[in-house]
């Protein structure tokens, strides 16, 4: 029966995997379509009546598909391949959501819609996502006898979460496996209850490591290492999450930065930005066990002489061949969402290569949003499965309330391996991957595990 099974999964997979064949034969690989510096602007509003048109004689940067958000949840994310259909979210940053969770993606908490971010009633911060994970996730004994409280969720991968937690004013991270509902202990503390706003952390792809930015915690900077932006110099911290303990830590150049791990990579290669000395606008890819830079770009934005406050967002694709950097303004319009002076804010998504750091392309749109009070899963891009199209949702001038999603086909990696594994994924369902008469290798790298160590 369980041969069956595989044979009948196997000229599954061979079908598709000839007929995409037929379809893309012949397909401009382009590696020039990804130009230095180029821009591409929001078109007029139209519905194109299919997802992916002409994809497969497509070149990088096209826009693929165009639709409302409402026609993009009725089934045009899950056509297009796009594990993510809610591209909206009421909750506020602080209260409700974490710059890295959103309660109402993750399908935990209902945001009370009615909460109003000017309100006068006091709500202490991320109470609803405080209490979610005390009652339901921290052992009793911790919360109860050694007076452990949840502060925030710090950073996570798949289903392992990071906490940050309070105990005796000193801050510290727990570790949480949501899949087996487990507490797996505590890391890193601290002297000092930190800010959340002042933390920052981020999981690698093999959930061995992880890396927490906070302030510098000097005798001089005592008490500006507990405000809620840090106002003197920051610091990493490497923490092994087997033995709990701090592998390595670097003093930063900068109070403020955006990190994200390299997929291809278990946990030894990074992208960081402003890490060099002297350069308040730049990106680069550092080596994790020596802290050597590797690639730097040294203007990321094009517009604008430093990166912050206006960089919110800094991740690889997939398959880790490209980072993207979303870029906004930050003025609020949040008390005029009512009166005619309610105005969208300007969004620039960046592409750099994601070795050499190089600008590869822009794309700039509207957004009706506000970086300062929103969750952010109200501008980050998403990606499809494949990894080859990355949607955004933007908005018109004219028109607060219908949002729309653009769909643009990403510049893929050219060789045989990563297109096998797109065509793959494009035609054949995550949860039956398994049953592929592939090796363990093959079918790791068709679900993004890292190649190298």
């Amino acid at each position: 029966m369980e041969n069956s099974q595989k044979d009948q999964s196997s000229v599954y997979f061979k079908s598709r995997v000839r007929a995409w064949a037929g379809r893309t034969m012949g397909a401009e690989a382009s590696k020039n379509s990804a130009s230095s510096g180029t821009a591409s602007y929001a078109s007029t509003i139209v519905d194109f009546p299919n997802l992916c048109r002409k994809e497969s004689v497509a070149t990088a940067w096209t826009l693929l598909h165009q639709c409302t958000l409402d026609k993009w949840k009725e089934g045009h994310a899950d056509a297009g391949g796009f594990p993510e259909s809610l591209l909206t979210c009421e909750g506020v940053i602080h209260k409700d959501c974490s710059f890295s969770f959103c309660m109402s993606r993750q399908g935990i908490i209902n945001i009370n819609k009615g909460s109003s971010i000017f309100s006068f009633r006091k709500r202490s911060k991320f109470a609803k996502m405080a209490e979610h994970f005390e009652y339901n996730h921290i052992p009793a004994q911790m919360s109860s006898i050694n007076h452990f409280r949840v502060k925030s969720v710090l950073c996570f991968h798949d289903s392992l979460v990071v906490l940050h937690l309070s105990r005796n004013t000193n801050s510290q991270f727990g570790l949480l496996d949501l899949r087996v509902n487990k507490f797996l202990g505590v890391f890193g503390k601290q002297h000092l209850e930190f800010a959340n706003e002042a933390l920052a952390g981020e999981l690698s792809p093999d959930k061995s490591k992880c890396i927490v930015r906070m302030p510098s915690v000097t005798q001089q900077g005592m008490a500006a290492a507990a405000a809620p932006v840090p106002s003197t110099t920051s610091v990493f911290h490497l923490y092994d999450l087997r033995t709990k303990l701090l592998v390595t830590e670097i003093d930063l150049n900068f109070p403020l930065c955006h990190f994200c791990f390299d997929p291809r990579f278990t946990w030894r290669r990074i992208a960081v930005t402003n890490f060099e000395s002297g350069h308040n606008n730049s990106l680069s890819v550092v080596e994790l066990d020596a802290w050597n830079v590797l690639s730097t770009n040294p203007r990321v934005s094009d517009t604008r002489q430093t990166l912050y406050p206006f960089l919110k967002d800094l991740c690889y694709t997939r398959d880790g061949s490209l980072l993207i950097a979303t870029i906004l303004d930050v003025n609020c319009f949040c008390r005029e969402k009512k009166t005619r002076n309610y105005r969208p804010i300007n969004c620039s998504i960046y592409v750099f290569n994601g070795d050499s750091t190089e600008t590869l392309h822009c794309i700039q749109y509207r957004r009706y949003t506000c970086t300062q009070h929103n969750c952010p899963v109200n501008y980050k891009p998403v990606f499809s499965v494949c990894g080859s199209r990355m949607a955004v949702v933007m908005d018109t001038t004219d028109d607060a309330v219908q949002h729309y999603v653009q769909v643009y086909k990403l510049p893929t990696t050219v060789n045989l391996q990563n297109m096998c594994r797109v065509a793959i994924l494009q035609n054949y369902p995550l949860s039956r991957l398994t049953d592929l008469p592939l090796p363990t290798r093959l079918i790791n790298y068709l679900h993004f595990k890292p190649d190298f160590d």
